[in-house]
């Protein structure tokens, strides 16, 4: 896994974190939301494509 990607992931987490305290929800649904976007994102190298636990031959 590309550190790059990890970076990307992270950054995105952050984003969306940011958004949602912007938009006036509460900091619980904001760190929720940042987890599942790093769930999302990590296991693939932060762009969202490929499987998590590998890929089909």
């Amino acid at each position: 896994m590309s550190i790059i990607g990890v970076v990307i992931a992270v950054v995105v987490a952050a984003l969306v974190y940011a958004l949602c305290v912007a938009l006036g929800l509460p900091s619980i649904v904001a760190i929720i939301a940042a987890v599942l976007v790093l769930l999302a994102g990590v296991p693939t190298g932060g762009y969202g494509l490929g499987g998590r636990f590998g890929t089909r031959g």
